[in-house]
Parts: C-alpha cells; sequence; structure tokens
C-alpha cells in the first residue's frame, strides 16, 4: 500500500472512532446528578420529569440544579394551586444541557412543579424545615427509595 493510502485508512478510522464516542456521549443516560448543598436537583429526560415528588428547603433561598437531557425545551416552574402568578418560574432552555436555578425563599407547605413548555410533565413540590427533609429522606433511603438524591454528608447517618 502506498504511504498516502496508508494515512487516509488511518485517519478514515480516526473519524469513525470520533464519530462513534461522540454519538454515544450524546446518548449517554446516567444516574442524576448531586444536588448542590442543602438545594434540590431534577431531571427532565424522554419528556418527563425523573421523580414525582421534589424535597425543598422552607422559608429560605436555595439552589435547584435542573439538568435538561432532552433535546426540547424545559424548565421548572413551582406554583400553587390556588396562586395566579408562580412562586418561581425556571428559565426555559433546549438541552442537554444543565443550570442552576437560584431559587427564592418558598414558604413551608405542598406545592406543585411543572414544566411550562409541557405541561404534563409535572409533580409534587415538599418545601419543609431542614430537619424535617433529612428524617424524611433518610427513610425514604432506608426504605430503597433511591427516586430522591442525597447529600453525600445524609448518606452516612
Amino acid at each position: 500500500m502506498t504511504r498516502v493510502r496508508r494515512a487516509s485508512i488511518r485517519l478514515s478510522l480516526v473519524a469513525a472512532v470520533v464519530a462513534t464516542g461522540c454519538t454515544a456521549a450524546g446518548t449517554s443516560r446516567g444516574p442524576a446528578p448531586s444536588a448542590p448543598a442543602d438545594g434540590a436537583v431534577i431531571v427532565a429526560e424522554g419528556q418527563s420529569f425523573d421523580r414525582a415528588e421534589l424535597l425543598i428547603p422552607a422559608d429560605r433561598a436555595f439552589q435547584l440544579l435542573f439538568e435538561n437531557r432532552d433535546g426540547a425545551p424545559h424548565n421548572v416552574t413551582l406554583v400553587a394551586d390556588t396562586a395566579a402568578a408562580p412562586l418561581y418560574a425556571g428559565e426555559i432552555f433546549d438541552g442537554p444541557e444543565a443550570r442552576i436555578y437560584q431559587v427564592p425563599p418558598i414558604p413551608a407547605g405542598t406545592y406543585r412543579f411543572r414544566c411550562d413548555v409541557h405541561p404534563e410533565m409535572s409533580g409534587t413540590v415538599v418545601a419543609s424545615p431542614a430537619e424535617a427533609r433529612d428524617r424524611t429522606t433518610r427513610a425514604r433511603l432506608r426504605s430503597g427509595d433511591e427516586d430522591h438524591q442525597v447529600h453525600p454528608r445524609l448518606r452516612s447517618t
């Protein structure tokens, strides 16, 4: 074989490997990311959220890590059933991408969350003091409920 032909074959193989790697990385579906310290995390994938219940801290600002794994636009909006205006509306963005929302204080209580673009994507939000959330999370972990992400410091207790 000539040098040029061998170089062409090598270049084709490298391009195929790179293309395969990029495709695999784009479709990789791993576990939900870890929540920010004293915050929360939620993932949109396959036109649905990864959980039906979102636990958030009550009465103080917090960070909500939202990972949009779809190619479609999504966001997270927190609403009270009786309120005309949302408690918080996160920015709508196309995926795959992640954003950290800075959420203002939400009073203790039970609310709803939804995607404004796809209202069928929804669930329940429970805003509670940190101590109550920690007890609830520990109980769920002991019962095998892996649908909720836990800050690493809580896993050891």
